[in-house]
C-alpha cells in the first residue's frame, strides 16, 4: 500500500515540501527578485535576455546565431526573434560567414558599443543587488555553486567561451542572474521529465501552499506560492479544471472565492510530494555534500530578501533606445 494509491489516513497531515527550503522553488523566486532589480536598475526596454545576447556578441564577434543563442541560454525560437529585433533597430549586424554563407555572423553595430557602455554598468548593478544580501566570501562560493547548478556541473570553458576579459557586456557564466535563469531552465527540465508534463512547479507550490493554510483564497495562496495575481489566476482556474481544487463561493461576501483541496488532491498529493523531492534530491545531488547546506541558505538569503525602493541610477532613460524583445 503506497500513500499514492489511498492517500493519508483521515485527519492526518498532508505531506507537502516546506516551500522556503525548496531548492527549486527558491530558485524561481530569486529570478522574480532578478527580474524586479532589472526592471529598477536597467528598465523595461532592454530585456535580460536581449542583454545577453549582446554580452555574447560583444564578447566574441562573428560567432554564429546558434552558438550564440546556446551561450546565451535561450532556445532557438527566442534567439531568432531577439536577433531579429535587435537587427532590426539597429543594434546588431548580421552577415553571411565568408567561409560557410549558409551561416549567419553577428556584430555589434556602432550605436549598440556606445549604449551597451550604460547597459552593462546597469547590468553590473543589478548582480550587486542580488548578492547584497550575502558577505563577499558567501556570495563568491553561492555564484561557484550556482553555476555548477546552472550548467548541470558540465560546463567547460571552450575556445569560444574562453577566459579573455570582455570589454563590453558581462560573462554570464558567471553573472548570477543569467545563471539563476539557466539554473530555473534546468530544474524546469528535470520537473518535466519526472512528472511527465501532468504538473507544473507553481502548481505544485499552490496545491502545497494549499495544504498548509486550509481553506485559503486566491491572494494568499499566491503570496505563499510566490506567483504574481495573474499566474495565481491561471495556476488556480487550471487546477480547478482538473478537479484538484475545490472553489467555494463565500457566502457573505459572493465576490470572493474560497478555494479547498479536493478528495482527489488529498489522495495524489503524498505521490505528488515524494516525486517532487526527489526533482530537489536530484538538483542538490550536483554539488558536493558538504557545500549543499550553505548554497541552500544563501539561495533562501537572495530569494527572500527585501528588496528597498533604492532610486534608480541618476542617468535613467539616457539610452533608452533597445528594442522589447
Amino acid at each position: 500500500m503506497t500513500a499514492n494509491q489511498h492517500g493519508p489516513a483521515a485527519g492526518a497531515p498532508l505531506p507537502t515540501l516546506e516551500l522556503a527550503r525548496t531548492p527549486g522553488h527558491l530558485i524561481r523566486r530569486a529570478q522574480r527578485v532578478h527580474g524586479v532589480l532589472w526592471a529598477r536598475y536597467v528598465g523595461p526596454e532592454t530585456t535580460s535576455p536581449q542583454f545577453a545576447v549582446l554580452s555574447t556578441v560583444a564578447g566574441r564577434p562573428g560567432l554564429d546565431q546558434t552558438t550564440v543563442g546556446t551561450l546565451a541560454s535561450l532556445d532557438k525560437s527566442t534567439t531568432v526573434d531577439i536577433v531579429r529585433r535587435l537587427v532590426r533597430h539597429g543594434w546588431i549586424t548580421a552577415g553571411p560567414d565568408p567561409e560557410d554563407r549558409r551561416r549567419k555572423v553577428l556584430d555589434l553595430s556602432r550605436p549598440a558599443r556606445a549604449a551597451l557602455q550604460t547597459l552593462t554598468s546597469r547590468a553590473a548593478l543589478v548582480q550587486q543587488a542580488l548578492l547584497a544580501p550575502l558577505d563577499p566570501r558567501r556570495a563568491q562560493a553561492f555564484v561557484r555553486d550556482l553555476a555548477t547548478l546552472a550548467y548541470e556541473g558540465a560546463y567547460e570553458r571552450t575556445a569560444v567561451d574562453d577566459a579573455r576579459p570582455i570589454e563590453l557586456g558581462l560573462e554570464l557564466s558567471t553573472t548570477p542572474g543569467h545563471l539563476i535563469r539557466r539554473a530555473q531552465q534546468a530544474y524546469t527540465v528535470r520537473w518535466t521529465q519526472r512528472f511527465h508534463g501532468t504538473l507544473t512547479g507553481p502548481q505544485y507550490a499552490v496545491l502545497c501552499a494549499l495544504a498548509q493554510q486550509e481553506p485559503s483564497d486566491q491572494a494568499r495562496l499566491g503570496e505563499a506560492a510566490s506567483l504574481d495575481k495573474s499566474s495565481t489566476a491561471e495556476v488556480v482556474e487550471r487546477l480547478a479544471s482538473r478537479d484538484l481544487i475545490t472553489v467555494i463561493t463565500d457566502v457573505s461576501d459572493r465576490r470572493r472565492k474560497k478555494l479547498l483541496l479536493s478528495p482527489g488532491a488529498r489522495k495524489a498529493l503524498p505521490g505528488l510530494t515524494a516525486t517532487a523531492a526527489e526533482v530537489q534530491a536530484e538538483l542538490m545531488d550536483l554539488l558536493p555534500a558538504e557545500a549543499r547546506s550553505a548554497f541552500l541558505a544563501s539561495l533562501a538569503s537572495v530569494a527572500y530578501a527585501e528588496i528597498t525602493e533604492d532610486a534608480a541610477p541618476s542617468d535613467a532613460g539616457s539610452d533608452r533606445t533597445a528594442p522589447r524583445a
